[in-house]
């Protein structure tokens, strides 16, 4: 596809290489079905290589001042920048969305990237009195060590940049696990990193499905922290297994979320936010309003509203559509099921609910 090459393969100790395996999978466009690529599909050997690839080089890095790291890591966001063009395309076509969004998206992760560049002239500990006399407390921020990152692909480029720079601002390594429908733009990110002067094997990226690359991850004894965007019941299971041995667990997972609307409310206003809360990005968004609560009073006019808006969207990958495609097959059917049981439940459709 030009801008993603025919095999996209991890990035682990500073090289691209492929499945220890040799086993691979396709990468598919949600928008039309096609085959963008096809995709190393890790195991458990490649969880390991890369592992022992970042502890090898965690020290050294941490050995580095934050100052230090901080200006490697400013170089890397600059390129983000500078390429954003190119990584935009890369993130509309793995997730269907439109360019102008996939380039919105790719310039948020370079001000992320640059803020935390500028963490590092800001690396604060603190200075605490004692119960003793003649003594102070000094409170010192240190690395963790290995970090597993593993990411959710509604928002690639900003989800890459979200859990890699603070990482390895702070010190760390990390072996990212790349989400297995947007494989492409983890790729182009580990090479710019690589690129910019962040030593090998600071930063890993590793492609694969979750039980066969995932699990493995957060399984393994020598990652200090997971983690980890997603599912809620992954995120039980990463809980678990990662607490086990006491390592330090992150998990951002799905929510219910309400957006509450009082009889007060300008409902012009209101309505646009629901449907800009519930359709943005697809519905794909941690925050996005699954739940609308809203006063008796004003609930007809402003369901009328909801339903009149949903009505005009157009759906679509280009600049002037309202969304794109959901990112896969199986989270189409979830859907879709989803409003099926719903009726079974007693709802009722007042717009749409069909592929």
């Amino acid at each position: 596809m030009g801008v993603i090459p025919d095999l996209v393969p991890n990035f682990i100790d500073g090289e691209e290489v492929e499945a220890a395996s040799g086993a691979r999978f396709d990468n598919i466009n949600p928008h039309n079905g096609s085959v963008l690529c096809q995709v190393a599909s890790s195991e458990a050997e490649d969880i390991g290589r890369a592992v022992e690839a970042a502890k090898a080089a965690q020290e050294a890095w941490a050995d580095l001042t934050p100052v230090a790291r901080g200006d490697i890591l400013r170089e890397a966001a600059l390129a983000i920048r500078d390429r954003r063009d190119e990584i935009a395309e890369i993130v509309a076509l793995e997730t269907g969305k439109s360019i102008d969004d996939a380039r919105g998206e790719t310039l948020g992760a370079f001000e992320l990237g640059m803020f935390m560049a500028g963490e590092g002239r800001r690396y604060f500990g603190r200075t605490c009195t004692s119960a003793n006399p003649n003594r102070e407390v000094i409170i010192l921020r240190q690395p963790v060590g290995v970090c597993g990152l593993i990411i959710a692909a509604n928002t690639p480029i900003a989800n890459v940049a979200w859990k890699a720079f603070p990482a390895l601002l702070c010190g760390n390594s990390a072996v990212m696990k790349c989400a297995e429908d947007t494989p492409a733009t983890g790729w182009i990110v580990a090479k710019i990193f690589h690129e910019a002067g962040v030593p090998a094997g600071v930063f890993n990226m590793l492609q694969g499905l979750g039980p066969q690359a995932g699990q493995p991850l957060v399984e393994h004894a020598d990652v200090d922290l997971v983690s980890f965007t997603g599912s809620a019941a992954v995120g039980r299971m990463i809980a678990a297994v990662a607490g086990e041995r006491l390592a330090k667990v992150i998990l951002e997972l799905g929510g219910k979320n309400p957006l509450v609307v009082c009889d007060d409310a300008n409902l012009e206003k209101a309505a646009d936010a629901v449907i800009l809360s519930a359709f943005s990005n697809a519905g794909q968004r941690c925050a996005s309003g699954s739940r609308i609560i809203a006063f008796d009073s004003i609930y007809d006019d402003l369901k009328r509203m909801v339903v009149e808006r949903a009505e005009s969207l157009k759906l679509g990958p280009d600049n002037d559509d309202d969304l794109g495609p959901v990112i896969n097959e199986r989270q189409l059917q979830n859907m879709l099921t989803a409003i099926r049981q719903a009726q079974a439940d007693g709802a009722r459709v007042l717009t749409g609910g069909h592929r």
